[in-house]
């Protein structure tokens, strides 16, 4: 791929940002990719960077913007996590390209991992994780995942779950990226005792009209407003809208119903490629 008017930005925005101990930055790259980097650690969640056109309910997917990053400007990222095989949340051609460097660990759902290495991911960059577990990957950097809901639980012939949601803890900051998933009690549950400061939810929402053409749904607007305030998360992103016109919404719908409802409750809407700074 050649490289975009948005993608030397945040490459280099990546390489000069220096953040103290209780802060992390943040880049939206589209749909549920997030770039996140605490100290000089770097966490590549969900990346969707490729320009491959892919093809779902009998219809050609297409980026409706540039990627703000290129896939062989993430070879210095330390890990690269994936909650679910979506092409736009577990990117064939992405992940390859990354998978050229030697530094770079890939943490997937245990279910993924031989597609991972049938990919030619080698064994060593890879580590496996499972509903429940929680992962200590370096000094002050832990994973912890969830069973997610993409509108239904799904595990494999082992009994490991297709769709995973993470919380990441990078120092004292607790970040949570929802992956795809619809609210539900249980999540809920779990979410609330771990004290979240930024909740990364789907707000694309779910009906019948795109469930009988194969594409499966999340929670919408409200829910993802519903379920931040119900574990008491610090500040909400919506995400999962604006990238592909077959699975979208609307977010100024998700603006309004935090305007009427919880108007002190913080959230931040991003721009494609935008740095946003978390101090807590």
């Amino acid at each position: 791929m050649k490289p975009t008017k948005y993608s030397a930005t945040v490459f280099n925005q990546l390489r000069s940002t220096t953040l103290p101990h209780e802060a992390i930055a943040i880049w939206s790259l589209g749909q549920e990719g997030f770039l996140v980097k605490w100290k000089e650690t770097t966490v590549l969640f969900d990346p969707y960077l490729s320009d491959w056109v892919f093809e779902l309910a009998g219809a050609p997917w297409q980026r409706a913007f540039e990627t703000p990053l290129l896939p062989s400007e993430c070879l210095d990222v330390d890990y690269v996590v994936c909650s679910h095989h979506h092409e736009d949340h577990m990117d064939k051609l992405t992940l390859q390209e990354i998978a050229r460097s030697n530094k770079t660990k890939f943490i997937v759902p245990k279910a993924h991992l031989g597609l991972m290495m049938e990919w030619g991911v080698a064994e060593e960059q890879l580590i496996g994780i499972s509903h429940g577990d929680n992962l200590q990957l370096g000094e002050g950097v832990s994973l912890a995942a969830h069973a997610a809901k993409h509108e239904d639980f799904e595990t494999d012939g082992a009994g490991e779950h297709c769709y995973l949601s993470y919380v990441a803890k990078l120092g004292e900051i607790k970040l949570l990226h929802a992956g795809d998933t619809i609210g539900f009690t249980e999540l809920e549950d779990w979410l609330k005792p771990q004290e979240i400061d930024v909740a990364l939810l789907p707000i694309n929402g779910r009906d019948y009209v795109r469930g009988r053409k194969g594409i499966v749904g999340n929670m919408n607007y409200r829910e993802a407003a519903e379920l931040s305030v119900a574990i008491g998360a610090r500040l909400t992103v919506p995400m999962h809208y604006g990238l592909f016109a077959h699975n979208d919404e609307n977010p100024a719908y998700f603006v309004d119903y935090m305007y009427k409802h919880y108007p002190r409750a913080s959230f931040h809407m991003f721009a494609p490629g935008e740095r946003f700074v978390y101090l807590k």
